[in-house]
């Protein structure tokens, strides 16, 4: 794997899981992540949530509702990304297939819940999943919706089809976990993101956890994967802190008038 390629499937030596807090989840120790659900503001510069990120480039048919990536975003300064399956959990049963599951089994063929990967403690440059496990998307996983939240869960942002934040990239990256200067902010400016498409725990076990509360193989409960690479200097699936916020006027009557999710589904509904 060349780790100065952005790719969706990428791994580890440590054994790392998505579990739910309190099952022994790799904690982000550098980020005051420790003990409780409520992320330390202070340690978030001042921004809501975490997320890692990764790109899968732009399409014509996202999940929520069939929407073009790159004509949503075309002229504005929205970036389209695609949020992980935690932070949009609730996924309409008669849309297409309905809902939005897994199925995951190691090599020999023996079903399990989820994948564990094996990676250097700070790299997951040559992650790799233990026991051959591998996953499968089950359902459409189409217009997804972010349920409620409890104190536990709170860290993972509510971030469903059409909703929108705005952030910053840190120079931490997945393959220098213990950077000296990991967590510092990079030197470009706030970008605003838009969520236009899903990224489902089933093949991308690794990066985008399932339900809210679990965390990923580099320990964010949060994760962004941008439709576009983003225009920053050194991008290499760094670090995002971010905050929910309303999305534009402009943006909004796009989706309007692209997707063809049910009104039910907007997050206003």
């Amino acid at each position: 794997v060349d780790p100065s390629a952005p790719v969706l499937h990428l791994g580890g030596w440590r054994r790392a899981r998505c579990r739910r807090r309190g099952l022994g989840a790799r904690r982000l120790d550098a980020f005051g992540l420790r003990g409780g659900a409520r992320e330390d503001a202070g340690t978030l510069f001042g921004y809501r949530h975490y997320a890692s990120t990764t790109v899968y480039g732009d399409t014509p048919y996202s999940s929520c509702g069939s929407m073009d990536t790159r004509k949503l975003v075309e002229g504005t300064e929205y970036y389209a990304v695609a949020s992980a399956q935690a932070m949009q959990d609730e996924f309409p049963e008669y849309l297409h297939g309905g809902g939005c599951g897994w199925e995951c089994q190691t090599a020999n063929g023996t079903a399990i819940d989820r994948c564990e990967y094996e990676h250097d403690d700070n790299t997951l440059s040559e992650a790799r999943p233990v026991d051959g496990c591998s996953c499968h998307q089950t359902g459409s996983c189409m217009c997804g919706s972010a349920g409620n939240r409890t104190a536990e869960d709170e860290a993972a942002a509510q971030m469903g089809c059409f909703t929108c934040g705005r952030g910053r990239f840190l120079r931490r990256t997945p393959y220098d976990l213990n950077a000296p200067d990991g967590h510092t902010l990079e030197e470009d400016d706030e970008i605003k993101v838009v969520v236009a498409d899903v990224c489902p725990y089933g093949p991308n076990n690794m990066w985008c956890p399932a339900r809210p509360g679990e965390f990923n193989a580099v320990g964010a409960q949060n994760h962004l994967d941008f439709a576009t690479r983003p225009a920053i200097r050194h991008y290499n699936n760094n670090f995002f802190v971010f905050t929910p916020e309303p999305c534009s006027e402009k943006i909004i009557k796009r989706m309007r008038k692209a997707t063809s999710c049910p009104d039910e589904t907007w997050p206003d509904a």
